[in-house]
């Protein structure tokens, strides 16, 4: 009994938290648990969810990505320009992607290839990124077609009850979960993340694979960014600013939980993430506090992240219950 409450020790805490959070804001507000707040929730969800799911690939192959949200306000910019000219939103949304792949392969190949710091690279391009999206609207919105173009159904619109972004979450989610826990791709992925050099001796293209971690990273992201863009009805520049420590905390309350980056545990900690900032918002919260808990969140989850409870002997809690 001792021996399974150890190994789902994290768990079995982040079970708890969770039954915590919602008892707290249930209690604060009526309106918490109701079917169409929990909804909203969901839809809200998908905006951190998506963006740490393509994280999730790049922590799992050993490496930091810093610039996955530049890429997506440039990405964002690019489509908002397009819709601005009269483009048709599927095909903005596809074009404005393109640059996002581009900016992840050369982070894939200045860190695979060139073997240059992965820190250094994704901050220094991603900002030099960011800079450009200004060329679109020098800085301001971008409003023109916006209402009459279609764009705002990628948030706005259903698949019989579920809101679209919830039914992507669903289906990338989906893929990514073959993809990373039941392929031969997510294995490789795994290998490169726990020893580059074994998996090099083992035959497994590592640079491409890093490559993938990301241009899948910057894809998502953007994507995501472009549902953010889609539900405030312009395009924004700074929107995809507020992506990078949600998508963190999420990926590490994960790895917290399983002690290694997972499709699940991506899930479960932005749903936590998500929880909560419905919460605060309810509550009509400052913004500023909720970036402060989801900082003391993600800090916490690298600390216990960092611990192994399964090294926690019986015998010394029962010498340490005796001394008491």
């Amino acid at each position: 009994m001792i021996k399974r409450i150890k190994e789902n020790f994290s768990l079995i805490a982040f079970a708890g938290l969770i039954i915590i959070v919602l008892v707290v804001f249930s209690s604060a507000s009526e309106q918490f648990m109701t079917l169409g707040n929990m909804l909203k929730a969901f839809k809200h969800l998908s905006i951190t969810a998506i963006s740490a799911l393509g994280l999730t690939f790049v922590v799992a192959i050993g490496h930091n990505d810093m610039s996955f949200h530049y890429f997506s306000c440039f990405a964002a910019m690019t489509m908002s320009w397009l819709i601005g000219l009269g483009f048709p939103p599927v095909p903005s949304i596809l074009i404005g992607l393109l640059p996002a792949v581009f900016f992840g392969w050369i982070n894939g190949v200045a860190i695979g290839t060139f073997k240059l710091p992965d820190m250094i690279v994704t901050i220094g391009l991603g900002s030099a990124v960011y800079g450009l999206a200004y060329i679109y609207s020098g800085g301001s919105y971008i409003y023109k077609n916006f209402l009459q173009s279609g764009i705002l159904e990628l948030n706005n619109g259903k698949l019989g009850s579920l809101p679209v972004p919830v039914v992507f979450l669903i289906l990338l989610y989906g893929v990514s979960w073959i993809v990373l826990h039941h392929s031969v791709h997510g294995r490789r992925f795994y290998a490169i993340g726990s020893n580059k050099t074994a998996a090099l001796f083992s035959a497994i293209p590592v640079r491409k694979y890093i490559i993938a971690a990301f241009i899948i990273c910057a894809l998502l992201s953007s994507f995501t960014n472009m549902i953010q863009i889609a539900a405030q009805g312009k395009g924004y520049l700074k929107g995809g600013l507020m992506l990078l420590m949600p998508s963190w905390a999420a990926v590490f309350i994960g790895i917290s939980i399983f002690k290694k980056p997972t499709v699940y545990g991506t899930f479960l900690g932005a749903f936590l993430i998500s929880i909560m900032q419905n919460g605060f918002t309810m509550l009509s919260v400052p913004f500023y506090f909720m970036d402060f808990v989801i900082g003391i969140v993600l800090i916490l989850s690298i600390i216990i992240s960092g611990l192994d409870v399964t090294r926690i002997k019986p015998k010394s809690l029962l010498k340490k219950r005796s001394k008491v």
